[in-house]
Order: structure tokens, then C-alpha cells, then sequence
């Protein structure tokens, strides 16, 4: 008596997308495009992302932090304040690094020592150019440990407080930390092509960033969220009450 053997297919729809995803991915490694504008759909933006070799440098970095904490276990609300926090965190963590860090002046020490603003500074002055819209996989290799120094200053004092369990609470701040750089890497190539966005959330986004590229570099500084905008005054209420500046392409 032999026994049958039942093979799960993906419906139709799910197998073609990733078919065709896959294919772009494989074609997309071969030869990137050379501006953003090239990239006209989101399935083309995710082939794009997916090839880069920063987005798989993050990406397997918060599967793995992901992978870890299930392991360990010791599920409960440790987890959702430390995501929560680090939700609500997002937008104001992307306003100081974006501002301090990304716009330094090149005598600052922080360039100096950094060289950060300098690729940020060329992707100013030519916002297409692919290039420069997503990190070099040096600097995002850096910024994982450096979240986890950061996600590791709040989660210490977090769990002294409450006493909860450390490792726990740590790992859970570090991989939802981790996924929101990688959705930060996504948004901004995402943003930057021929793609309209229908979402509105997703659509106020990309049409701030674009104010922020071609209008006045000192406000909507924020890339998935406006929430640091808004608390720190750069969230205008029309584009007009903004002057136009001279310097939103040089960063002078």
C-alpha cells in the first residue's frame, strides 16, 4: 500500500507575481538602472531594492534579529511597548540623523569623521541618480550595530524599571528597529521613481519628499513618517509658506 503524497501549489495569482518578481530580480542584478525615473512600477522597485546589495545586508540582519527572538521566546507586553516605542520614535530618530548627521556642514566634524553627508550631499544635487538614493553596503553594515547600541541605551533602563526580561525586550527593540531601516531603504528608492502612489499615506510621503528635494532642504525631513516634523516645526501646512531656496540641490 503506497501513500499519497499532496503537493501544495500557491494559487495562481501569488505564483505568477513571484515568478515574474524573481525574474526581474535576476535581470535587475545583471544590469541596474542608472536613474530612478527608469523605474516606472513597484514590482520593478522591488526588484531594484531587492538586488541591492544594502537592502540584503539589512534585510538578512532583521530576519536573523526576527529569527533569534522567536527563538528565545518569553512573549508578552515587553514586546509590544518596545515596538511601540519604537514606531512612535521613528520619525523623530529620522529627523535628527537626516538633519545633524545627513545635512552637516563638510566642515563639521561629523563629515569629517563620518563622510556621511557627502554621498547625501550628490544625491541632492542629482536626486535620480540611483547611486546615491540607497545606502552603500559599508554604511548600512554600520548602521546595524549602531542601532543596536541605541536600541540597547533605552532598552536598559526599560527593563530596570519594569523588570522585565532583558534579552527579551532587547531583541524585540533591535529587530523591529532593524525592519524600520529597511522599510526606510524601501521608501526612499520607492519615492524617488516614476511610481504614483494611490495610498495616501505613502503618497503625502513621496510628494514631501519631493518638496524637500526641490523646494526647501530644511523641512519635511522625515521619509516614513511626518511625526518628527511635526514636533520639531518642519511640517509646513502648505508648501507656500516656505520660501524656495537656492541651496536645496548643493546643501551649500
Amino acid at each position: 500500500m503506497t501513500r499519497e503524497t499532496t503537493t501544495i501549489t500557491p494559487p495562481r495569482p501569488i505564483a505568477a507575481t513571484a515568478s515574474r518578481l524573481t525574474g526581474l530580480v535576476r535581470q535587475t542584478r545583471s544590469e541596474l538602472p542608472a536613474r530612478t525615473t527608469d523605474i516606472t512600477n513597484l514590482p520593478e522597485a522591488l526588484a531594484v531594492y531587492l538586488s541591492a546589495d544594502s537592502a540584503r545586508v539589512i534585510l538578512a540582519g532583521s530576519a536573523a534579529a526576527s529569527v533569534t527572538r522567536i527563538f528565545v521566546g518569553q512573549f508578552g507586553w515587553h514586546d509590544v511597548v518596545a515596538v511601540a516605542g519604537v514606531v512612535a520614535a521613528t520619525g523623530t530618530v529620522e529627523w535628527v540623523i537626516h538633519k545633524f548627521v545627513l545635512h552637516a556642514p563638510e566642515t563639521s566634524w561629523r563629515t569629517r569623521r563620518l563622510d556621511t553627508s557627502t554621498a547625501h550631499r550628490r544625491h541632492h544635487e542629482d536626486p535620480t541618480d540611483l547611486r546615491h538614493v540607497l545606502l552603500i553596503p559599508a554604511y548600512a553594515a554600520g548602521f546595524l550595530p549602531a542601532i543596536g547600541v541605541f536600541t540597547a541605551s533605552w532598552s536598559v533602563p526599560l527593563v530596570l524599571a519594569t523588570g522585565w526580561p532583558f534579552i527579551p525586550t532587547f531583541l524585540t527593540g533591535l529587530a523591529a528597529s532593524w525592519w524600520t531601516l529597511a522599510h526606510y531603504e524601501w521608501v526612499h528608492l520607492a519615492v524617488h521613481t516614476r511610481h504614483r502612489f494611490r495610498n495616501r499615506f505613502y503618497a503625502r510621503l513621496a510628494r514631501n519628499h519631493r518638496l524637500h528635494h526641490y523646494r526647501n532642504e530644511n523641512y519635511w525631513l522625515g521619509v516614513t513618517s511626518n511625526s518628527g516634523d511635526r514636533l520639531l516645526g518642519t511640517l509646513p501646512a502648505s508648501k507656500s509658506d516656505v520660501p524656495l531656496s537656492e541651496t536645496a540641490r548643493s546643501l551649500a
